[in-house]
């Protein structure tokens, strides 16, 4: 599944990452930056009244895959009927 990461500067200069999960895998530089600048200029991610995440800087994808090395529940399962 990939899931995307967008770092941003908070108002009080530390960083932040807001996770997406069921992204699409389609999103283009200028996209992303778009979206974080409004992101950014909303300012509805407060906290103490600082906005979370006010500066864009990076934006990534984070591919993760599960190599099952074992599963018993399949077995557990078949082994109650």
């Amino acid at each position: 599944m990939k899931k995307l990461e967008l770092v941003f500067k908070s108002e009080d200069q530390k960083v932040k990452t807001l996770r997406l999960n069921y992204v699409s895998g389609q999103l283009d530089n200028e996209a992303l930056q778009s979206a974080m600048n409004r992101i950014g200029a909303l300012k509805m991610f407060k906290v103490n009244g600082m906005n979370q995440y006010q500066v864009p800087v990076a934006a990534r994808y984070i591919d993760t895959n599960t190599d099952t090395i074992f599963d018993n529940r399949v077995e557990d399962k078949q082994a109650t009927k």
